[in-house]
């Protein structure tokens, strides 16, 4: 199981911390967060598509954090704080994150997560497709591309783990690695 913390306390000396942040979001902070994060990978990065391919995946692992947000309002100050890393190791970027979310949304984002990460490329590229044709968004705009779109642009499965904090929250963490 994927632990945000402790991945954190034990990053690896041939592994380059280009972003780290613990505590509340924001709009502007999200804002801020993406900006750190492209100027970081133009000093680290040489390859244009590379450097595009975990930009991109970090807009969208915040995006995610950032609307799920909304659905903690009436949580206490504690369950509002997000950890959010990107690391360049020797073969890979990972985007790390971890955020609360609500019990009742974990084994349904557990079960999708499953699913997705069981498809095969030609499976993925068709469900995505099939999902923006249907062009069916949720009460709140979504239209539940995320989960897909970081496994396509990655060509890996997610990692992640859900830790159980009490009978209403859990803490989702999130890793997706992308090869350089």
């Amino acid at each position: 199981m994927l632990d945000t913390l402790n991945k954190f306390k034990n990053l690896k000396e041939s592994e380059e911390l280009l972003l780290a942040y613990q505590g509340n979001i924001t709009d502007s902070l999200t804002n801020n967060l993406l900006t750190l994060a492209e100027n970081k990978l133009a000093m680290v990065e040489y390859n244009s598509r590379t450097k595009k391919k975990v930009f991109n995946i970090l807009v969208e692992v915040l995006q995610n954090i950032y609307h799920n947000e909304g659905e903690l309002k009436n949580a206490d100050e504690k369950f509002h704080e997000i950890l959010i890393m990107v690391v360049k190791g020797p073969t890979t970027y990972e985007i790390t994150s971890g955020n609360y979310i609500q019990q009742s949304i974990s084994d349904p984002l557990k079960k999708r997560i499953q699913e997705i990460n069981q498809l095969s490329n030609d499976e993925l590229r068709e469900k995505y497709r099939n999902r923006l044709d249907e062009g069916v968004f949720s009460d709140k705009g979504r239209a539940g591309l995320g989960i897909m779109d970081m496994v396509r642009k990655s060509g890996q499965p997610l990692e992640y783990g859900f830790q159980s904090i009490n009978n209403d929250y859990s803490y989702f963490s999130l890793q997706v690695n992308i090869k350089h």
